[in-house]
């Protein structure tokens, strides 16, 4: 009788284990409620409009392009969890010089083990480049990816509109405050585990993204995820937001901050 309670615990152990590996392994899917069954004809239309609206109150996409290359000093503050940073150090100081409309761009870094490496990423490629500007392409999945990653938030306004599907999503309130919600993905509405799904939640006002929920597919395919942006200010008629704050969760619902980032300092051109 023992026996067979046993193995009927096992069982049902093993059944759960399967079980939460596959929902783990499922694609959250962030769409709010007012686009779950579906896009209209007008809510693309509508978010077109959103999203021209939105680039334009950061400067314009005509004129960020004509600035060519974007510069800018970041420290990156994880709260002591070096493991999950993957950086060299925390605090990390580093500056980074990007393409604008690209994902090609240049680090160095600024502190730690490596303090006074340069690194950089062309047609996603990494290289190391040495005091003399020569370069030497070499895989290093980590610096790799820090450079992608933090490029593309950089510009963040000025390339969402690369995904093709685009569309208002309706109004959504967080800590009291009323946005506009536009939903940006790529291969098809509902989730899928290729492409990652974002809603920028938008000023009502200025246009700009306060807060962000997005999705980091290559890493955590069921993990919500949140971003804040604050502390805007003008940079050479381009709006940049010089604080970033990361969570897990919903902008409705943090669950808990992972790290931060802080501009020191940002010029185009």
């Amino acid at each position: 009788m023992k026996y067979r309670k046993l193995k009927i615990g096992l069982v049902i152990s093993m059944a759960l284990s399967v079980m939460a590996f596959v929902l783990f392994q499922r694609p959250i899917d962030l769409r709010p409620v007012t686009i779950k069954n579906g896009i209209s004809s007008e809510q693309f239309r509508q978010g077109k409009i959103l999203l021209a609206e939105m680039q334009n109150a950061y400067g314009g996409k005509k004129a960020w392009l004509a600035k060519k290359t974007g510069s800018y000093e970041q420290i990156a503050e994880w709260y002591g969890n070096l493991l999950l940073s993957g950086w060299d150090t925390l605090p990390q100081r580093f500056q980074m010089t990007s393409i604008l409309g690209t994902d090609n761009s240049e680090m160095t870094l600024l502190n730690g083990l490596n303090n006074g490496q340069k690194w950089g990423v062309e047609d996603w490629k990494s290289y190391r480049m040495d005091a003399q500007g020569v370069k030497t392409f070499q895989p290093h999945e980590q610096y790799q990816h820090k450079l992608i990653y933090k490029n593309y938030w950089f510009q963040f306004p000025f390339r969402i509109d690369e995904a093709p599907i685009i569309a208002y999503a309706g109004e959504s309130i967080v800590d009291g405050k009323t946005y506009d919600l536009l939903y940006a993905t790529w291969g098809s509405e509902s989730p899928n585990a290729k492409y990652d799904q974002y809603v920028l939640y938008l000023d009502k006002e200025t246009k700009h993204i306060e807060w962000l929920n997005f999705t980091v597919r290559e890493k955590f395919k069921s993990v919500k995820l949140t971003a804040r942006f604050t502390d805007i200010k003008e940079v050479d008629g381009i709006f940049c937001p010089f604080s970033q704050y990361l969570f897990i969760g919903t902008p409705e619902n943090r669950i808990r901050k992972l790290h931060e980032n802080h501009y020191q300092w940002i010029w185009f051109g």
